[in-house]
């Protein structure tokens, strides 16, 4: 097969799992022999032509991915050219069989929508997250008040102008989403409820290659006594939680339950907000108990996650499902975490991880203490949560269902996958 795929972001210029995951995709199916082209944006890459075998970075995002600009507004028009010409560039030299479009957050629905129109019954999608029910970059910001008032009197004024521009944009609603697989029954489920998606949309789960995680952990010495090192790895956003892991910790301190228990933060997020936790750490006492290491490289991780004994799974919205939880239970941690989304797909509680409750960070140190004083449920949990990915979250296995579906498509008969049980 000939695949296109397009994203929103590709290694190594990205945010998170969702563009690792399609990197590690593409990666398999050249080596089963399929011949792959990317088309992403040129974030990060800025004004540098940099040649890279197999990948094109020419496609523009909305808006800037820290912070809104004035300017994104008055470039929506000639930024759709700009994608819409890239697209045409790159099927006209490549020649694709089918495009397999991935992350699409902060990218226009005009992309999709312009691949549907030019190979038309040929494009799939993966969907990970849910940007077909979101308004997107621009009409997020100027739907929304802004809280300082003087800005809102001035985004009043040009509101009418700006809404007046972006409803000359397609929508997510325009696309014919002819073949769609979603990563979880969660996300199905939503997309289903919102009339987005065809009834014979089905589930291919996630999956990692977990190889380096299993092989790392045959590292990692057993606890000391009582001690528990504990991990997160992820965004350090407000909607990730981290926030509760901190306030658990310091209940614990306070109650003098905090002895022999570390815990290591892997990610990034916006200054703001990391500069806010930082504060709460010291206000509570805890610098000594939790280290900021910002972002790590993905090498790096499975070394990380080896030198740990529980990982902590703190979000408080509804993810898809996650790949860091993955990840974690192949390195054989402990996971301790939220039941939202997805997860509860992946996760059950006394089984294969402890469960909490978002938000609660009493609930979060009970489990904290209990995985610190009891070994023997640590192991469990761990030697479980392997089991869990190696028979149900593998990559291979990922990919072996996508590669059947896309066979199907590109025959014509476009049979869905089996679905998942």
């Amino acid at each position: 097969m000939r695949i296109l795929f397009i994203s929103n972001l590709y290694p190594p210029h990205g945010m998170g799992g969702m563009e690792q995951r399609c990197e590690e995709t593409v990666n398999l199916f050249q080596r089963r022999g399929h011949t792959c082209h990317v088309l992403t944006s040129r974030y990060a890459v800025q004004h540098r032509e940099i040649p890279e075998e197999g990948i094109t970075r020419a496609l523009h995002l909305q808006a800037d991915v820290d912070h809104y600009r004035l300017s994104d507004l008055w470039l929506v028009c000639s930024r759709n050219r700009v994608n819409r010409l890239a697209l045409q560039r790159v099927l006209r030299c490549f020649r694709p069989d089918l495009v397999f479009i991935w992350g699409m957050w902060n990218l226009s629905p005009e992309v999709a929508y312009w691949a549907e129109k030019e190979l038309p019954g040929k494009v799939a999608y993966s969907i990970a997250s849910y940007w077909l029910t979101e308004p997107g970059i621009h009409l997020d910001y100027w739907q929304r008040s802004a809280r300082n008032p003087r800005t809102e009197r001035l985004k009043s004024l040009a509101r009418p102008a700006a809404l007046a521009i972006l409803a000359q944009e397609r929508r997510s609603e325009e696309l014919g989403l002819e073949h769609v697989v979603c990563v979880s029954k969660h996300v199905r489920r939503r997309l289903l409820e919102a009339n987005l998606l065809p009834n014979g949309c089905r589930v291919i789960y996630n999956g990692i290659d977990p190889e380096p995680f299993v092989n790392a952990s045959r590292s990692r010495t057993a606890s000391n006594g009582n001690q528990a090192r504990l991990i997160y790895v992820g965004g350090i956003l407000p909607h990730k939680g981290v926030q509760t892991a901190i306030e658990a910790l310091g209940l614990l301190e306070q109650r003098s339950q905090g002895d022999r228990l570390h815990l290591e933060l892997i990610g990034g997020g916006h200054p703001d907000y990391v500069a806010q936790l930082h504060q709460r750490v010291a206000d509570l006492g805890l610098s000594h108990r939790v280290t900021f290491h910002g972002r790590e490289p993905r090498e790096e991780i499975p070394k990380l996650l080896a030198q740990a004994h529980i990982f902590l799974f703190t979000s408080t919205w509804e993810e898809p499902i996650a790949r860091s939880v993955m990840e974690a239970m192949a390195a054989g941690l402990a996971v301790i975490a939220t039941p939202v989304g997805g997860q509860r797909e992946m996760l059950e509680d006394g089984v294969n991880a402890l469960l909490y409750r978002p938000d609660d960070p009493d609930q979060l140190a009970a489990c904290i203490q209990r995985l610190r004083d009891d070994r023997d449920l640590c192991t469990r949990l761990g030697a479980a949560g392997r089991r869990t990915v190696l028979e149900r979250f593998t990559l291979d296995r990922m990919v072996d269902e996508m590669e059947s579906w896309l066979q199907s498509i590109i025959a014509g008969s476009g049979a869905p996958p089996e679905p998942v049980h």
